[in-house]
């Protein structure tokens, strides 16, 4: 019969007069795994910070095989048998996978790095796992789904009793979430505990055995994940009912072009790709992880130096592309790297939000205060972004708050054309809704889009029309409500030669 291995009673933390914890209390048995769930904002973040040492708690106690604890710091947690992964990678590209995996806890012999130890530490982490990867190999050469691999491994050497991954499916495709959900399980049966953070709801039955759903600092309801359905945890998350919105798919090809793509390619990831983006309307891209997707956006956008071949807006064609020139021409690129590109984490949300819109308020030499606090105004309106002011410094807000002031800068600078990179990555179901809701209206104003997720479920129910890569070739086109999760996954994945 399996025992408890980490309990904790009465955890509350508050920042200022904000109560990020209430009174909140966990019992984790040998072997389970533990969905945590709730919207950004719902005190996720902080009980893994706190359960993993990063923050000390106002009250309440912490219990790890029996024994109370008090961690001083992440090290002191790690040490004593929890481990983190995080959303965001702490890897090191140029560093090899046995060093990465050993990072900061590399073996010494006579003052120097065991490299023998250090690969023997390596391959047991991986082995816990129950995959292969070349130790030698450079980490900033795998595919991103071995990095996460890595990333988990290096979570292993010091063999915790308790595991948090946060959102580790983020930035998987179906194929891929299928093998982490394998992985987890396979760590679960030998006897870890692991809490699984995590916003995409179709995978908490297939990982988690119990569930617990936090909202505004409160725990809301803890229960076996057979006993509560989906619609009940969409109103547990919101705290209201939720119905799903549908869109009404548009077959826009008759609208005049704003863009078009002709014979790109991209070293050896995109060859020789065409197609026609049309006013109003949302043009998916759907393929594997490294099938092409990013690389297209960022060869439009003139940010892929390697980059060839020609894109047209509104009639006039360029063969050498840049940022400036591309953003001059209404085409703004919306990265997947939210924090490393989207945003200066220090700035207030307004100055995030007019990085683009300068031109506009900014005709001449002075700054036009009125002007400017008239767009962050109609940026706030437009995306419904939730901020106590537009002073608040953007790397304080919930991703999906983040992600929403970052198109509504596109929206204050008049963009026409939106590039938008797993636009809803690490986001809430009630924030994911709303991006999709934002997207679909501008539609109706005009305004196109290039849409690129990992999730077919969001391909499948936002976009007009769908092209479906495989190794860097455009290979299906779907129109409106054909394109259903299953036929994409399946013209995504299918082998040349081969019907599906």
């Amino acid at each position: 019969m399996s025992h408890t291995v980490f309990a904790c009673q009465g955890l509350s933390k508050s920042f200022g007069p904000v109560k990020a914890l209430n009174d909140f209390s966990i019992s984790l048995n040998e072997g389970e795994v533990r969905a945590l769930l709730g919207k950004n904002g719902a005190g996720k973040s902080t009980l893994v910070n706190l359960i993993s040492g990063s923050y000390q708690p106002d009250s309440g106690t912490m219990v790890l095989d029996g024994e109370p604890v008090v961690w001083s710091g992440p090290r002191a947690a790690q040490s004593g048998g929890v481990a983190v992964v995080h959303q965001e990678f702490s890897l090191v590209p140029g560093l090899s996978v046995s060093e990465n995996i050993t990072l900061g806890r590399w073996p010494k012999k006579a003052g120097l790095i065991d490299r023998r130890q250090e690969r023997q530490l390596a391959k047991k982490a991986l082995g816990r796992l129950g995959v292969e990867i070349p130790l030698a190999a450079l980490v900033g050469s795998l595919p991103l789904a071995e990095q996460q691999i890595v990333e988990i491994a290096k979570a292993l050497v010091e063999e915790p009793k308790v595991l948090i991954l946060d959102e580790p499916s983020s930035a998987l495709n179906s194929r891929e979430v299928e093998a982490l959900i394998a992985l987890v399980r396979r760590l679960a049966e030998s006897g870890m505990t692991i809490i699984y953070v995590s916003h995409r709801m179709k995978e908490i039955p297939l990982v988690a055995d119990t569930l617990t759903i936090l909202r505004d600092g409160d725990e809301v309801i803890t229960d076996e994940v057979s006993r509560v359905t989906s619609e009940q945890v969409a109103e547990y998350i919101s705290g209201e009912q939720t119905a799903k919105a549908t869109f009404e798919k548009r077959d826009r090809r008759s609208e005049p072009a704003v863009l078009e793509v002709r014979d790109l390619h991209v070293s050896d990831r995109v060859h020789g790709v065409s197609f026609t983006l049309h006013k109003g309307e949302v043009l998916g891209l759907a393929g594997l992880l490294g099938s092409g997707r990013t690389e297209i956006l960022q060869a439009i956008f003139g940010i892929q130096p390697t980059a060839e071949g020609h894109v047209i807006v509104n009639g006039v064609k360029y063969r050498r592309r840049t940022a400036r020139k591309m953003l001059n021409k209404g085409v703004a690129y919306i990265s997947e790297d939210r924090k490393g590109s989207g945003i200066v984490p220090q700035l207030g949300v307004g100055e995030n939000i007019l990085f683009t819109a300068r031109g506009r308020v900014l005709p001449k030499v002075w700054i036009n205060s009125d002007k400017e606090s008239a767009l962050v105004d109609e940026a706030f309106r437009g995306t419904s972004i939730r901020a106590s002011s537009p002073l608040q410094e953007i790397g304080t807000l919930s991703g999906g708050n983040q992600q929403k002031a970052v198109i509504g800068r596109a929206l204050v600078a008049d963009m026409k054309v939106l590039l938008l990179d797993e636009p809803t990555r690490g986001v809430d179901v009630q924030a994911k809704a709303q991006v999709y809701s934002i997207v679909r209206g501008l539609a109706d104003k005009g305004v196109s889009s290039i849409f690129v997720s990992s999730e077919l479920e969001e391909i499948a129910e936002v976009c007009d029309r769908v092209l479906v890569l495989r190794d860097g070739y455009i290979r299906e086109e779907i129109i409106g409500n054909d394109g259903t999760p299953e036929k994409i996954l399946a013209l995504a994945m299918q082998q040349e030669g081969n019907n599906v």
